[in-house]
């Protein structure tokens, strides 16, 4: 079984990305389960989902404390010093942003990617919901999930001018997202 967590805020589209992540997992014949946590229901609040997938049944319904993937609709987080907490050593790691935000000392990156999904998000749907642009870079990253199963599910979630821009957003998020390389200081114990 693999494990993500996601960071955002209110209204970057977090729960939601954690549910179509779900639905494509799902469609493409795997098993998933996903819900969020919101503490203040506010946009802007910060705002957590969790996701597993998995080749069987999943029967665990807790919070993910050890993700095997962090994605961060919002790096700026990781200021607050608990995004990091339980991250497996050697996981994946997806940012909406130009460069990868400072690691705390010990943290181990397997597969960092960045992505500039807010603004991809600003130029395809006129608003800051970063969670398409996101998911279609972490379809081209990772390669857990496929960038059609994601398209696939996308019309149970929008419909018209939000499917279509959606739609762009998920595809240019797959295409406009980098492999970076961790600097080795990030990777030191302290």
């Amino acid at each position: 079984m693999k494990e993500i967590r996601f960071h955002g805020r209110g209204g970057q589209g977090v729960a939601m990305a954690a549910e179509i992540l779900a639905a494509a997992l799902v469609r493409a014949g795997g098993f998933a389960a996903a819900f969020p946590m919101f503490g203040f229901e506010r946009r802007g609040a910060p705002v957590a989902a969790f996701l597993r997938l998995d080749t069987a049944p999943i029967r665990e319904r807790t919070q993910v404390y050890a993700p095997d993937c962090l994605i961060l609709l919002d790096p700026g987080l990781v200021r607050t010093g608990v995004i990091f907490d339980g991250f497996k050593a050697g996981g994946a790691l997806v940012v909406n942003g130009a460069t990868l935000p400072p690691l705390p000392p010990g943290v181990r990156v397997g597969l960092a990617g960045i992505v500039r999904a807010t603004a991809i998000a600003l130029e395809e749907l006129g608003r800051p919901a970063a969670n398409t642009a996101i998911l279609g870079a972490f379809a081209g990253l990772t390669r857990w999930v496929s960038r059609g199963a994601l398209l696939d599910v996308l019309p149970d979630y929008f419909e018209g001018d939000a499917l279509d821009g959606n739609r762009r957003a998920l595809e240019r998020g797959y295409r406009e997202a980098r492999l970076v390389t961790v600097p080795e200081a990030a990777h030191a114990v302290p």
